[in-house]
């Protein structure tokens, strides 16, 4: 009735290559235990039925293994346990011909159907022996009850015998379901007890129907034996009925393009993960980065694929007990059960690494990395709603401050207490007059002259408690609201400012400004930068706004649109963070930009190889053949300059060049390198 099936094909080699010791043993205990108990009772046993009978007993044999050969996964039991409609059969042989024929029957067919799923040996032993062991129950309980069959006798059992065939059947069907449940629930590490509780229902009632037909094919039997294909009939209705259960409640539960579990499987598999306080748990939120410009870009159909192959990845990485489901669109769950910090955090750096190697999608090569967030079970929630909002919170951590991995920090959650305040009072701080809102600013040297002609503007937030917070604490929430507006126009104001007081002095330089997507395509912005820069009195060229890939894409015609009205009013515009974002080049050659600068993802790992090394002399070629300045970002090496400068890079960004200062002093910085070392004007006064 039930046997360990076999795992799902993407996982085949990874679970032989860590096979579990305790359920080998365990499976080579049952074994034993079934040669033993079957030599006990060998004097007991006869063949005497195959003898006198062997047309019968062969159409019952053939049954069994038809019904071993069309099994049916249990739903909620993963692909290592199913549901084999060969029991009527198997216990009608039982009936009529003892247990010694009921043997050969059910083992033959277990083997048969075993080898040609390719199971290995181990579990071929196991399952014959754990149906000779249910079998044997069965005899056991049917004797003790004076309701052992009458083999030989033209009516092997009579009506009075039915309650204590009943019982020896409930005796086949316990046995046969704890020997297969303890082994595969230790095959999985998950909790027997919760394992036992998955689909009991479907199991304990598909397994009695079966039991119970058995005396309808011994009555068929005993009218005459042609009737007994008659009996496939119920056999076929309760496999047809059974399958298309299994099916619909695997498709309730699974996702349909990866055939990864879905969002409730996940919910339930966590609400049994922490029924336990004391036993840890972990949870991962899984967000692909830059999905959606794949999608975007090269369409839905390689968006699938690259869904696809990145299930298989994850599936490939996990162990067997270790659960990984997909929540929608390019968002994946995995739960690691029995495991802390220590192993957590490893094992989320695995998981991101396997997304390292490059996608084959037909004719294209994807690469993607993921953000991971982890919340551990209990220490940062004791519900499943807490867990997956604080996973999540990590997880955008992650994707923010461009790491792999990040572990859930209440001082990062935008939903927290502290940050409900703090998000107060940061918009007092930009409703007022406040001078908590600070500008940094990073020089930006030219390769071939050495000089400095720009400076990227830096936020910062001289808060009055917690003191100089960075960027990382505060925009990402300033942008989940409508604070980034006033925000970014703030950081605008004091960057012209500046400009003005560098201007008065000599000082000729640009500053740029970073802006979002939701500020860029604002109707108003283009005005507001207008507007300020008058009351500025700097020269329109003087001020560059860097947008990132994405922030363009998120509205491309709506970023087009704003990129050629700030173009006509004489301000710059960059592509920021070249390289980390799946933009059209058609689209970006026909923006009006002056500047490409080429993220420092690629630039720091120069070092480390050739192929780092032709990802930025590529991006400078294109940036030259797009009549575009190279600019090179995140130079904190200051050994990376002659070789940037050998590529054809223009300008370089980054602690070689030098560290982000406040206003007075990185006057003081510009004015110490000289007058070789600035580009400086001298103004008139009228």
């Amino acid at each position: 009735m039930h046997d360990i099936g076999r795992r799902r094909p993407a996982t085949v080699l990874s679970s032989l290559v860590r096979e579990r010791a305790g359920v080998r043993a365990y499976c080579a205990a049952v074994f034993a235990a079934a040669c033993i108990v079957v030599a006990l009772m060998s004097g007991t046993t006869s063949l005497m039925f195959v003898r006198r009978d062997p047309v019968t007993f062969l159409m019952l044999s053939a049954g069994v293994l038809l019904g071993e050969m069309l099994p049916v996964k249990i739903p909620r039991r993963g692909n290592d346990e199913q549901i084999t409609l060969s029991t009527s059969f198997a216990m009608a042989v039982l009936l009529v011909g003892g247990l010694a024929p009921a043997l050969i029957a059910q083992s033959a067919a277990s083997i048969v159907q075993d080898l040609t799923s390719g199971k290995p040996w181990w579990r071929v032993r196991f399952n014959v022996g754990q149906y000779a062991l249910s079998m044997a129950a069965a005899m056991l309980v049917m004797c003790a009850l004076s309701a052992a069959p009458h083999i030989g006798a033209s009516h092997p059992f009579s009506s009075a015998d039915l309650p204590g065939i009943m019982v020896g059947a409930g005796a086949f069907f316990a046995v046969n379901t704890g020997l297969v449940g303890v082994a595969v629930a230790l095959y999985q590490k998950v909790p027997i007890l919760r394992y036992f509780r998955n689909d009991a229902a479907l199991v304990a009632i598909t397994g009695a129907v079966m039991l119970l037909l058995a005396p309808i094919v011994i009555a068929a039997t005993a009218y005459s034996v042609i009737l007994i294909p008659l009996c496939l009939a119920p056999v076929a209705a309760i496999y047809n009925a059974t399958w298309q259960s299994a099916r619909s409640e695997h498709a309730a539960r699974h996702d349909s393009l990866t055939g990864l579990p879905n969002r409730a499987a996940f919910h339930d598999a966590l609400v049994h993960a922490i029924q336990n306080p004391r036993k840890q748990s972990s949870v991962m939120l899984i967000d692909l980065d830059r999905f959606k410009e794949v999608n975007d870009t090269l369409g839905h159909q390689y968006g699938d694929l690259l869904l696809r192959q990145v299930s298989e990845r994850f599936r490939a990485e996990l162990g067997d007990g270790d659960l990984v489901a997909r929540l929608g669109g390019d968002e994946f769950a995995v739960l690691y059960e029995g495991a802390g910090h220590e192993e957590a955090l490893p094992a989320a750096t695995r998981l991101a690494n396997c997304l390292r190697k490059p996608f084959e999608l037909e004719q294209m090569v994807v690469e993607t990395q993921a953000s991971i967030g982890v919340a551990l079970f209990p220490r940062h929630g004791d519900s499943v709603d807490l867990l997956l909002e604080r996973a999540d919170v990590a997880m955008y951590h992650a994707k923010e401050t461009r790491t792999d991995v990040a572990l859930y920090e209440e001082r990062h959650d935008h939903h927290s207490p502290a940050k409900l305040a703090l998000a107060v009072e940061l918009r007092t701080a930009l409703d007022g007059e406040s001078e908590d809102i600070a500008v940094w600013y990073q020089p930006e040297m030219e390769l071939r002259t050495r000089k400095v002609l720009a400076v990227e503007a830096l936020v910062r937030w001289q808060h009055p408690e917690l003191g100089l917070l960075m960027p990382s604490s505060f925009v990402s929430m300033a942008e989940q609201t409508s604070m980034i507006k006033p925000l970014t126009q703030r950081v605008i104001e004091i960057s012209l400012a500046q400009l003005a007081e560098w201007r008065a002095t000599g000082l000729d330089i640009a500053v740029a400004v970073n802006v979002s997507a939701q500020v860029l395509v604002d109707d108003d912005f283009a005005k507001q930068v207008l507007s300020a820069l008058n009351r500025s009195g700097v020269p329109p060229n003087r001020l560059k706004l860097d947008l990132t890939e994405s922030t363009l894409m998120v509205d491309p015609a709506a970023a087009r649109s704003a990129v050629q009205r700030l173009d006509e009013a004489g301000i710059k515009i960059s592509i920021d963070h070249f390289g980390t974002g799946y933009s059209s080049l058609a689209y970006l050659a026909g923006l009006a930009v002056s500047d490409l600068k080429i993220d420092q993802t690629f630039v720091r790992r120069m070092a480390e190889g050739a192929s780092e090394a032709i990802v930025v002399s590529a991006s400078i070629d294109l940036a030259h053949h797009l009549h575009l300045r190279a600019i090179a970002q995140g130079v904190d090496d200051a050994s990376l300059l002659p070789e940037l400068e050998a590529l054809g890079c223009d300008a370089a960004q980054g602690y070689a060049v030098c560290a982000p200062l406040t206003g007075p002093d990185v006057t003081h910085w510009l004015e110490a390198r000289g007058r070789g070392g600035v580009q400086r004007t001298l103004l008139s006064v009228a």
